[in-house]
């Protein structure tokens, strides 16, 4: 009798404890870890844990969800930068999608660029020269109107203002023309550069392989641009040292008297003989753009031998010898043409 007395007593002991265990392990309902590694139960999560990371556990102790630490306002901003970054790939990527499949829907094959890239540069160019016969024009008005200015002078007339007005405005006029040929000429790169850029895409995505001939290259090796003859200066000081060397190039170079000499343009005088040069340089200041941008035009006469004559190694070399000069890789000027 005892003897069952005492083992009913061990196993209600043994009973009380299990339950107590039990209960001692539900109420470990968190459990999270400290900055030096130790690890914590407890029914209640401290105040200073609450943005720790931390385990949900079950009755039985099994972890039932995962808490990650709460983020610092760097992880979110980097997290938030990551996803804008993500999505803007992904824009391009859809951008770029679009924009192959116009470009194989659009195109036949590589000589359907290179016709559309020449039609529109050929257009461009018909405009340029419909510039220059212009600016051609404006200058031999302008010469007139500067020999009767002075020839009333001398014959001791006024000259009237309105009169005078006529020849600044004309003066303007050959600045904007000038100023026309430039966007004009860089209108012309852009479309350059652009259906070159397609023209790459376009045998990627057929697989094609680059030609030994690459005639869109040597197609754009003959074509002379007018942006060769344009000099970029900063600031103030630096144009005004371009501009007295541009001065020194021009009567170096220009077979016509000097006609126009200003704070903005240079020009000489019209061409009258089939082997003259005429030439004039611009100081074009855009708006809200520092500096300014100096352009050379130089001009023969119009006719044919005048034209054959522009197209000479003699006139290139004035031609793309302007930048040279102005930028100090030309040290010492050319004998003048006599």
């Amino acid at each position: 009798m005892m003897r069952w007395t005492i083992q009913f007593f061990g196993m209600t002991l043994i009973s009380i404890l299990l339950i107590v265990g039990s209960e001692d392990l539900t109420a470990r309902t968190y459990r999270w870890t400290d900055a030096d590694g130790n690890v914590y139960y407890s029914d209640r999560l401290p105040a200073e844990h609450v943005k720790s990371a931390r385990s949900h556990l079950n009755d039985q102790g099994i972890e039932t969800k995962r808490v990650d630490a709460a983020k610092t306002e760097q992880e979110l901003a980097r997290e938030a930068e990551l996803k804008r970054l993500k999505a803007e790939e992904k824009r391009l990527i859809e951008e770029q999608r679009e924009k192959d499949l116009v470009l194989v829907r659009t195109f036949r094959n590589e000589d359907d660029i290179l016709m559309a890239r020449d039609g529109k540069i050929a257009s461009i160019d018909t405009s340029i020269q419909i510039d220059r016969n212009n600016i051609y024009r404006l200058k031999l008005k302008l010469a007139d109107m500067q020999k009767n200015a002075a020839d009333a002078e001398r014959q001791g007339h006024n000259v009237s203002d309105s009169y005078l007005k006529e020849i600044e405005n004309t003066r303007k006029m050959l600045k904007e023309g000038h100023a026309n040929i430039i966007r004009k000429e860089q209108h012309k790169e852009s479309i350059k550069e652009k259906h070159n850029a397609d023209l790459q895409r376009f045998r990627e995505l057929k697989h094609l392989r680059e030609p030994g001939n690459q005639t869109e290259n040597t197609d754009d090796k003959k074509r002379v641009t007018l942006l060769e003859t344009v000099v970029i200066c900063d600031e103030d000081s630096q144009c005004d040292n371009l501009w007295a060397k541009a001065e020194s190039y021009v009567r170096r170079h220009a077979t016509t008297r000097l006609q126009l000499l200003a704070d903005s343009i240079i020009m000489t005088a019209a061409p009258f003989k089939d082997d003259d040069i005429t030439i004039a340089v611009s100081r074009i200041v855009e708006p809200d753009t520092p500096g300014a941008r100096l352009f050379m035009d130089l001009q023969c006469k119009d006719s044919p031998r005048g034209k054959d004559f522009c197209l000479t190694p003699e006139v290139e070399q004035i031609r793309t010898g302007f930048r040279e000069f102005l930028d100090g890789k030309e040290e010492s000027l050319a004998a003048p043409r006599q």
